[in-house]
């Protein structure tokens, strides 16, 4: 596992964490088949591996969406207004990583 960018990515965690006033308890980068990133309801923040591999932005916009999912569980209206306002180009990104995981 690249150790740079793994530090890189856990630097972005800790601060997104502060800035949306959330508590990750664990964060944990591991082969993933189906989703980038995943957060579970005891604090627990997944990411695929593959990640390590992107330009960091992606990798920001995996984290600010799944810890979004720690104060707003659905991808409802809310959701979507907080991801626009952290994230402006999220859809841009979104659809990079869906093109990507269909290659």
């Amino acid at each position: 596992m690249n150790e740079i960018a793994r530090e890189e990515i856990l630097n972005i965690c800790e601060k997104w964490q502060k800035e949306l006033k959330v508590n990750v308890k664990r964060v944990q980068i591991r082969n993933m088949k189906n989703k980038w990133g995943s957060c579970s309801t005891k604090g627990v923040l997944t990411l695929n591996k593959e990640l390590l591999k992107l330009p960091l932005r992606y990798a920001e916009y995996v984290i600010v969406h799944e810890l979004l999912h720690m104060i707003v569980p659905n991808h409802g209206w809310t959701f979507k207004t907080l991801l626009y306002a952290y994230i402006p180009n999220w859809e841009e990104l979104h659809e990079y990583l869906e093109n990507d995981r269909k290659r």
